[in-house]
């Protein structure tokens, strides 16, 4: 990449890195210690950043300097978290995402969207039987904790602080105005999962096995309320007292990835998920605005299914609640 266009980069990342009203010029004086007009004549690429200006630029703000250097004018800069046992444990990362969840919410004007291919993350949360087995297979099958090898499922495995973090996500989640793009395959996974660890003995008792099927009928259940009243709510809260800040599609046309997608105060930030749990974060402008846009579209050909075509709603919950197995003839 040229000169030129290495610092225009430079300059683009270190944008997308400041609030939508921060002054890029009155940043780049300060850090700098250069007038405003200075700043500006690097801005557009008049004056030559000199290579110890590109570094205090970039250990501001925590960008890569030998990254920028290497960059291709095609390139998009993403942070990934990537959940393991050594640095970065499971309720390290549910601490992030609470943290990045409050974050969102403390902004004026916020919209999330997610379309995913498999169950919501957040909706885990909702009911403990659910979140119990979740995490147990998140720590012995993705994880592979070596607390969980040659461990069967029990209801009290999900620990006290790692259920509050999760109830604090979901109340978070549920004040952010959000729209969420589901398709019927979405609980297939959660299914599969259950029924293999059925299959591999790792249940003591069918009945563990019955209140997670409960579980996750209720949470659908739960979700059909919520896309009825077009609103958000913690279980036994009464909806009649809730924002309207929910849009619920059912997405016909594609099997997309998890993704989701913040708009804070008119600045996109997006984040996508990977080898089931881990996930990368970009502000990047260009290609934010690619995938919201590719999001936008998306949402015109799929059906709005909260407060509206009841029929059709009725329909899509009805399909996903029949793909849970009977409970009593769940273990054998």
């Amino acid at each position: 990449m040229a000169i030129e266009k290495l610092q225009e980069y430079l300059f683009q990342r270190v944008k997308e890195k400041l609030p939508a009203e921060t002054s890029l010029a009155d940043v780049v004086a300060e850090l700098l210690h250069v007038s405003n007009d200075s700043a500006y004549r690097r801005i557009r690429g008049e004056t030559p950043l000199v290579l110890e200006e590109a570094q205090l630029l970039c250990e501001a703000f925590n960008l890569s300097l030998d990254h920028t250097l290497n960059s291709k004018e095609n390139s998009v800069v993403f942070t990934a978290f990537n959940l393991n046992n050594d640095n970065y444990s499971f309720k390290s990362y549910l601490k992030d995402i609470l943290h990045n969840l409050k974050l969102v919410a403390s902004f004026e004007n916020k919209e999330l969207i997610y379309l995913t291919k498999d169950f919501s993350i957040f909706h885990n949360f909702l009911s403990r039987p659910l979140f119990a087995f979740r995490y147990f297979f998140w720590m012995k099958s993705i994880l592979q904790h070596p607390d969980f090898v040659g461990l069967k499922f029990s209801m009290d495995i999900l620990t006290k602080d790692i259920e509050d973090i999760g109830e604090q996500i979901i109340r978070t989640y549920n004040a952010i105005p959000s729209t969420e793009i589901w398709n019927t395959e979405c609980v297939n996974s959660t299914i599969s999962q259950i029924e293999y660890y059925r299959e591999a003995g790792y249940f003591r008792s069918g009945s563990d096995l019955e209140k997670i099927y409960s579980s996750l009928r209720d949470v659908i259940e739960h979700l059909r309320t919520q896309a009825d009243t077009g609103s958000k709510f913690y279980p036994g809260e009464n909806p009649d007292y809730q924002k309207s800040n929910f849009q619920f599609y059912y997405n016909r046309v594609v099997l997309g990835d998890n993704t989701i997608m913040t708009i804070l105060n008119g600045k996109k930030v997006l984040y996508l998920n990977y080898s089931v749990l881990n996930y990368m974060v970009t502000q990047d402008e260009a290609f934010c605005n690619d995938v919201y846009s590719k999001l936008q579209n998306l949402m015109r050909r799929a059906t709005i299914l909260s407060k509206v075509s009841e029929k059709q709603r009725n329909m899509f919950f009805n399909i996903l609640l029949k793909k849970i197995p009977n409970h009593s003839t769940a273990f054998s």
